[in-house]
């Protein structure tokens, strides 16, 4: 039956025209955007899951930024500790060299530890001492200057906010399940020096002191033949303030390390060449100690390399989950897309048709 009052051929076309419109609009999206779930409307579950997901991503990106700050510190770090090492590597050979060196005199037999002898600095043994100053002096800068971004695992120094024994660096390494993931280093681990050390009252030589790190105060080497120990100090002393008397450090710039060896041999009369080798032996042990915590170093370094390369590749993976939920394929986005351009070219010839329709029923009336 036809009509010219409801063409409904026109209106059957006119809906196949917009719904292929509709439709190419949609592809149209896909294809300029390269996502085929835009909003939450194009699939609400999809989206969901793809925005949480992205927010993960932008977590772990930031979390690995924090993971390239603290590798910047321990790496600050290791290489402060290779300085230390190289220098009390060559005090060492020096202490060595300077035990066959013919005995220097003395001008006061009782001389304060840190107050250069007349005698004593006429002698080859005092050029020694004055080269293991240098080296000492080199190794603190190289403590003092480890500092990353505010940051020094090596040195701690008075009046900071937490004591040595109760501070913890501690860095963000991962995020999971929305959850921060921490490395922290305790700061006894890899502390050289704190010149803290002396806030802790100790009573007696050789007291366990929970704020002492490796170089801090005096060590005591056995001196045979005498009853009374020889002291060498780095550093720093422990004292008592001489306003409060609350025990402190004081640090300490010219410490005569040899002039306290050849003290003890003069005053004491003991063994010179045992002394020495105690000495050696004393600072070998140093040696050791500090080995140990470059070791330490070594292990936290090769920890955040792994942490960065687990988020890096959480991260890769998260990214690429995501795209298989909203990202559009494109090879097939562009042929549907030619497909739906067809149909709408052939949707407006069939209108065409459909409104052209009543107009052929005038004919029936010529």
């Amino acid at each position: 039956m036809s009509s010219i009052i409801t063409n409904n051929g026109a209106m059957a076309a006119l809906g196949t025209l917009r719904s292929i419109s509709g439709r190419l609009t949609d592809t149209s999206q896909q294809m300029s955007s390269g996502l085929r779930v835009k909003t939450a409307a194009d699939n609400a579950a999809y989206w969901s899951i793809s925005t949480t997901m992205r927010s993960d991503v932008k977590a772990m990106n930031v979390v690995n930024d924090s993971v390239g700050l603290a590798q910047g510190v321990v790496d600050t770090a290791y290489a402060g500790m290779e300085n230390v090492l190289e220098s009390f590597v060559e005090i060492r050979n020096l202490v060595i060299t300077a035990t066959d060196m013919p005995q220097p005199g003395f001008k006061d037999v009782v001389k304060p530890t840190f107050s250069l002898d007349p005698e004593y600095a006429k002698s080859d043994v005092y050029k020694i001492d004055q080269r293991i100053q240098q080296l000492q002096d080199q190794a603190k800068a190289a403590m003092l200057s480890s500092s990353f971004s505010g940051v020094n695992l090596l040195y701690h120094g008075k009046n900071e906010a937490d004591k040595a024994s109760q501070q913890v660096f501690s860095f963000t390494v991962g995020y999971v399940g929305g959850t921060v993931q921490t490395l922290g280093i305790d700061a006894m681990d890899s502390l050289l020096l704190n010149d803290d050390f002396g806030s802790f009252p100790t009573t007696f030589p050789g007291e366990f002191n929970p704020e002492k790190t490796l170089f801090d105060g005096s060590d005591i080497i056995d001196a045979p033949g005498s009853f009374t120990p020889a002291s060498i100090y780095w550093y720093n002393i422990p004292v008592s303030n001489p306003t409060t008397g609350d025990p402190e450090a004081y640090p300490v710039d010219q410490t005569y390390v040899l002039q306290s060896i050849e003290n003890n041999v003069v005053r004491f009369g003991s063994d010179r060449k045992g002394l020495y080798s105690n000495v050696v032996a004393s600072i070998d042990q140093k040696i050791q100690q500090l080995t140990s915590k470059m070791a330490y170093v070594g292990t936290v370094q090769k920890s955040l390399e792994m942490y960065e390369d687990l988020n890096r590749k959480m991260i890769d993976s998260v990214t690429s989950g995501v795209g298989r939920l909203v990202d559009a394929d494109m090879e097939t986005t562009a042929s549907r897309l030619k497909a739906l351009q067809t149909q709408q070219q052939l949707a407006v010839q069939s209108l065409g048709i459909a409104n052209a329709a009543p107009g052929n029923l005038i004919q029936l009336f010529q």
